[in-house]
Formats: structure tokens, sequence, C-alpha cells
């Protein structure tokens, strides 16, 4: 038999069957290396970490493994600020922090790389990295820390500046560059480390445009009112150790003064008038939209056309919203149309002056399909041209709420109202006996009417408005409009009922949604110790809010650093209430104010969720460990079944 143009096939078919028989023989799981899991290890700097009087020109930092550098360029923070910002490469395992500028003579400098240094493969990070120098021969020893939030709210602000000035003059924040300077975390957490002794004010700042300075108006910003006298104490032990040397060797802990900052961000309300948008949405319709209030100054006047009642204006609540009616067919037939505004500004001196604009507003008629005229036109020559009417919007369903009203809004403005003809009746009433309800017009809503009355739980209704009970400035009027209301059972409904305690301003208590925008549910004010209860709620989750509503104007009001005021303080409630139906929680509170304006609103249920399904997973793992380690290669169960191949 001849093998030799076959020897190749038997070489192949060999190691095949090797192959085969070792994968046979190891039925065990395949087991992998373990995940690094281990951040960088920083072996050595140039210069020593801490060194005096450095003259160098740039930072090394080499660490056990490569790294990558991605969000270092981002979060780098190095105080006191440089004017240009520093080269930063990687050579092999070395970090390069390269100057581009002369360092201040007798200055402690601090690289704070927070979390920024991660491992080229798994991007474990190499937590809060400091590092430390002066170019003088004292290194600065003192610190500052504090947490910075949303005033409104109390939301942690993350990568928020915080500013140290020495100068000391009010303008300082807006004109010089800070002393020093860090970032916040997260959680709105910030320290700064290595500062000299003396005076500062300080400042945290929305910093947009990364100037260092503050832009009124623009960004946010939050400040003490008193000054920063940074120290530091060394605080011993009772009980001394002597050593060998007989000596004594004292054991204690420093603590840095003064203790954590909390500053609370608020955008402060500058007054800077200007036109946002002007629009002409329809032949008698225009729109005016400014970022200040205009009330009492806005005026209109055309210049290409005349006409001596021709517009009527609508505000809204805040009077920085205008809607323009044109009451003259003749002029709001016109496509173009020629219009000098005028209203208040304030000019550098912060005098009110009338300014005036001119501006062209347009309108065009929206394309009609060539085949929709043509039906429109045969239906116009079959037809009589109905009487125009308009229609109601509402807020109605199908269930009313014990404490709700029936709101209706006309799309044009009103000329008169007949509110006889509106009838509120019983539905099981067969003679439609009218029912006494309140009637009034909405004042922070364009043409919006409320009907008020007092429900009784479980009754249907019947609401009709008759034709032509209200006209408009067009002399257009209204259709017929009827609904079928059925109020909600009572007991559907829980109650929350607040005690007050030390109650020492005009205080407003709120009920919000359980979501991230926290929409207001419910408000009511009270000045008082005492109960304050809110009725009818429906059963679901709430967050409950308090405003220290000091100037007792019903709303939060925001701070200013130009007047020297801080904003408004709030505070919640530690935890979500979740109301049931037909059921009265109640809670007493002790308003005094908690100055480090702690947010940790608990949710039990969703908590008690979360270790449920923790739990689950923890015991999953475990069986999945027992389930791998009976597999281990070399065990005797798996020797069993390599018998069987």
């Amino acid at each position: 038999m001849n093998l030799k143009g076959k020897l190749p096939l038997v070489i192949v078919a060999a190691l095949a069957w090797v192959v085969i028989v070792s994968s046979c023989a190891n039925m065990g799981m395949p087991v992998g290396g373990p995940r690094d899991t281990v951040p960088p290890v920083l072996v050595g700097t140039d210069p020593n970490y801490g060194i005096l009087n450095f003259k160098g020109k740039s930072v090394k930092l080499t660490f056990n493994e490569y790294l990558q550098t991605d969000e270092i360029s981002e979060t780098l923070v190095i105080s006191p600020p440089l004017e240009k910002r520093p080269l930063i490469k990687t050579k092999s395992k070395t970090l390069i922090i390269q100057f581009n500028e002369e360092l201040k003579d007798s200055a402690t400098y601090s690289l704070d790389f927070k979390n920024s240094i991660v491992d080229n493969n798994e991007k474990n990070p190499l937590e809060n990295l400091r590092f430390t120098f002066s170019t003088g021969d004292v290194l600065d020893s003192l610190r500052v820390a504090g947490r910075v939030m949303n005033a409104f709210n109390l939301e942690p602000i993350g990568k928020g500046l915080v500013l140290l000035h020495s100068n000391l003059h009010d303008s300082a924040v807006f004109r010089v560059r800070p002393d020093y300077i860090a970032k916040t975390d997260i959680e709105g957490m910030f320290m700064m480390d290595n500062i000299a002794p003396g005076k500062y004010h300080i400042f945290a700042l929305n910093d947009l445009n990364g100037d260092l300075l503050y832009n009124e108006g623009a960004e946010e910003i939050a400040f003490i009112d008193s000054l920063v006298i940074p120290s530091v104490e060394f605080h011993p032990l009772n009980d001394p150790i002597d050593n060998e040397v007989d000596s004594m060797l004292v054991t204690g802990h420093t603590h840095f003064y003064p203790d954590p900052f909390y500053l609370r961000f608020f955008l402060e309300d500058i007054y800077e008038q200007y036109m946002e948008s002007a629009n002409r949405e329809g032949r008698n319709k225009c729109l005016f939209l400014f970022n200040e209030s205009v009330k009492d100054s806005f005026n209109v006047e055309l210049l290409n056309a005349e006409s001596d009642n021709w517009k009527l204006f609508e505000y809204n609540q805040k009077a920085d919203s205008i809607v323009l009616w044109i009451t003259d067919t003749l002029v709001s037939k016109q496509d173009s149309l020629f219009m000098e505004l005028s209203y208040f500004q304030l000019d550098s001196a912060g005098e009110k002056y009338v300014q005036k604009d001119t501006m062209l507003m347009k309108y065009t008629e929206p394309k009609v399909d060539d085949k929709k005229k043509r039906r429109g036109r045969e239906k116009e020559e079959d037809e009589p041209e109905p009487i125009p009417q308009f229609n109601w919007e509402s807020n109605l369903s199908s269930t009313m709420e014990l404490n709700g009203a029936i709101k209706i809004t006309a799309p044009e403005p009103i000329a008169f109202f007949d509110s006889t003809l509106i009838l509120l009746h019983l539905s099981s009433d067969t003679l439609k006996t009218p029912l006494d309800f309140t009637f009034e017009k909405e004042t922070s809503t364009y043409r919006t009417y409320i009907i008020s009355y007092d429900w009784v739980p479980q009754e249907e209704y019947s609401f009709l408005i008759d034709s032509a009970a209200c006209t408009n400035i067009y002399g257009i009027t209204s259709r017929e409009f009827s609904k079928s209301i059925k109020v909600r059972e009572e007991d559907y409904y829980g109650s929350i009922t607040f005690n007050f305690s030390n109650v020492e301003m005009p205080m407003l208590v709120q009920v919000l949604k359980n979501n991230d925008n926290e929409d207001i549910i419910r408000q009511l004010a009270f000045n008082e110790d005492g109960p304050v209860t809110f009725e009818y709620l429906t059963p679901e989750k709430y967050k409950i809010k308090i405003i220290y509503d000091e100037n007792g104007n019903g709303k939060w009001d925001p701070g200013s650093y130009q007047d020297n005021y801080q904003p408004e303080m709030v505070t919640y409630m530690p935890e979500v209430i979740k109301l049931r139906s037909n059921w009265s929680e109640n809670y007493n509170w002790d308003v005094t104010p908690d100055l480090t304006f702690t947010k940790n609103i608990l949710d039990q249920e969703l908590e008690i969720q979360k270790r449920k399904e923790a739990e689950e997973k923890a015991r999953k793992e475990k069986e999945a460990e027992q389930k791998n380690s009976m597999f281990k290669p070399g065990d005797s169960s798996s020797g069993s079944s390599i018998q069987q191949n």
C-alpha cells in the first residue's frame, strides 16, 4: 500500500483525533482569568511630592501601568489657576503636565486629578489623586471645604466652580481672577487644600464661558455673606505615649476651620429688557415675547395704515408675553404691516427711557390644495354659507374631582358673555332645575372662565352653555356646549395633615409629584404653629416641600449678590408619602431651618424593592458559584464522564 501521497491527510486526521479526545477529557467549564479591578499605582514623581522652591516647567507622575488620558484635561484643576492651559501628555507609563507660563513666586500649587486617572484596559480609577508643590520656601497647608447645591430644589451641583478671592472688594468676582479654585464632585462636595493664611471671599459659579469671572444674570452664583478666615488646630488625645528616646509622641487629630460651607446656587434676577420674538401668527393675531415685564409701558402704532380703534392687548401674568389682536378687518386684510413698538428700557445708569423698535409684520396665507379649493367652491355653490361660530375648549372629562372646577376657554377675546345662559343641573332632575354656581374669569390664562360648585360625591350632573351665550370681539358667537359629569366617590381620596412647630415667618407647604420635575399639585400658606391639611388628594406617591417665604409674596425668590441677600430657604420632608384611598396621614414637623440644606428623601417602598432585588441577585450568584465549583477541572464527576468517551 502506497502512503506517499496520502501522508499529509494521515497527519491531519491524527491531529484532529487528538483534539477530539482532548476535548472529551476536559468537560469542565472553561475558566478565564479574573477581571482587573485594581486602579493604577503611583510609583514615582518628579519633582517629589510637597517639594519647596520648585523652579521646573513640568510635573511627571509615573504609574505601574499605562493610562487612558481622555478625562484628565477636562477634570484636572490647578490651583492657583493658570492663565494658559497646560499641555497634558504621556510617555510610556508617565503622565506629564507641562506648564505654558511662569508660575507665581512663593505660591503653593495643587493639582487635583479627582478620579480622572484610569488604567488603559478596564478604566479602573485612582480616586482623589492630588499633587502639591511650592514655588517658595513654605508649603501652605490650610483648607476650605463644603458643598454646593441648587437653592430651589437642593439638588447637588456637580462640576461647579468654587472660587476663593483675597481681593475683598465687592467687584472682584466680576473683574479679578481668583486666588484659588476647586471643582465640585457629583455630590456637590469640594475641598481646597494648600491655602495660605489670610482673609477671603468664597463663591461658587456656573462658569459657562470658562473665564473664572461672574457674568451677572447669565451665570448662576452662590456666595457666603461673611469673610472666610482659614485656620487649623491640632487636638491631642489625653494620653501621651513615651518613646525610647525620652521624648513625647502625642497622638490626636487635626481640625481645619472654618467648618464646611453650604453654598446655594441661584440665577440672579437682573433686569435686562429685550424682545425675544415677534410673530404674526394669523391675520388678526400678533405675539410679542419680552425678557422682562412691559406692564404699563407697551404700545404699538401702525406706520403704513390709519385706524383709530384697531388693536386689543392681552397680557400674561408676568406681562412679558403680549398678544395683539387686530380688531379692524381693513387692517388685518393687509399682508404687510409696519409697526412701531415702544416699551421701557433701562440705560447704563439704571434710569428708564422709552425704547422704540420698528418692524415689518408679514402674514402669508397657508397653501391650500387645488382639489380642496375646487371642492370648496362646488360646496359654496350648492349650499348656503353657514353662520360662523366658535367652539369652547374645556378641561372636562367624564369624571369630576370633588374639589375640581369647570374651565372653559375661548379661542379669541370675548366682548360679551351672558352667564345666565349657562345651566348646571342634576342629570336625574327631569325638570332641569338650575343649580347655583360661582362664575368668574381666570386671571392666569387668556380667555378662560371658571365655574365652581360644591359637588356631591358620586352624583351625576349635566352642564350646558347655550348657543350664542357669548360673542367675541369680531361679532362671532359661541356654539352650544354640553357635557355630562360624574363626581368621583369621596372615599377614593386621602388627606395629609401637618402639625407645624417653630414657625417664625410666612411659609408655603407644597404637595409635589414624585418625579424629577417635582410638579406642584397643591400649595398652602401658613405663618404660625398648628395644623395644615390637604384634603381630596388622589392615592399616589408625593414629595413634600416647604418654602421659607420671608417676604410673604407667596412664591420662592432667588437671592441677589448685587443687593447682598441670600435666596429663600427650602426644605423637604425626608420621606416619600404613599397615600392610600380613604386614608389620612398625620405628621409632626419642626420647621427650624436646617442650615446644611440636606435633601435625602427616602422612598420606603422603593428601598424594600431594591433590597429584595439585591437579595435575589446575591442568591442567584451564590447558586451559580456553587454550580460552577461542581464542574472544575479535575473534579471526580468530570473524571467519570471522561471514561464514557
